[in-house]
């Protein structure tokens, strides 16, 4: 059987409802805090009131980012840009043993990986009746209670599970988790 060729996926995440919320609530409490700042008997200096809303706008922004992106999987492996523009180091395809898609519940989402967003975290590792195999791959469980992971998890449900080499993990929740996994997949068996 002949090696495949290395895919060139595009893929994105969006913010769920939970993460437009926070972002929403960090700008009403950055406005209702220069509202407050600017209308006291003895308002702050326009400086400071100016900083408060940079810092609000700014944290809000950093959340957008961390959940609005868009990723290349590729011979290189998976290429992440916060907000679709600041590309971050790549998630190393020689890193990758194994693709997998897991099932997330929504009630548990918040246990299970410890918050939204692009970061670095212990994930609760999966139970063999919440994963799904990925072309002729089988799929990998381990005994270990929780494993270090690279997360851009932004939603429950499905979500791309990248078994790694090294002791570190890869999980997002893409847009179209099949189509992510097969190009990973893809990258896997083009590699070896």
């Amino acid at each position: 059987m002949a090696r495949p060729e290395a895919p060139f996926y595009v893929g994105s995440t969006r913010p769920s409802s939970i993460g437009w919320t926070r972002i929403i609530v960090t700008l009403v409490a950055g406005a209702a805090l220069v509202a407050v700042m600017s209308t006291q008997a003895r308002p702050f200096p326009p400086v400071l009131i100016l900083a408060a809303a940079l810092v609000f706008v700014g944290l809000a922004f950093w959340t957008w980012i961390g959940q609005w992106t868009r990723f290349i999987v590729d011979e290189h492996g998976v290429t992440v840009s916060l907000g679709g523009f600041w590309p971050q180091r790549p998630w190393p395809l020689a890193d990758f043993r194994t693709v997998q898609l897991r099932q997330v519940p929504q009630s548990t989402v918040g246990v299970t990986v410890g918050g939204f967003g692009w970061r670095r975290g212990r994930v609760m590792a999966a139970r063999p009746e919440e994963l799904r195999p990925v072309g002729r791959g089988k799929v990998f469980t381990t005994d270990d209670v929780q494993r270090r992971t690279r997360i851009l998890v932004t939603r429950s449900g499905t979500l791309v599970e990248i078994v790694g080499r090294g002791g570190t993990d890869y999980l997002l929740s893409p847009t179209d988790p099949v189509a992510t996994a097969e190009a990973v997949e893809q990258a896997i068996r083009a590699r070896r």
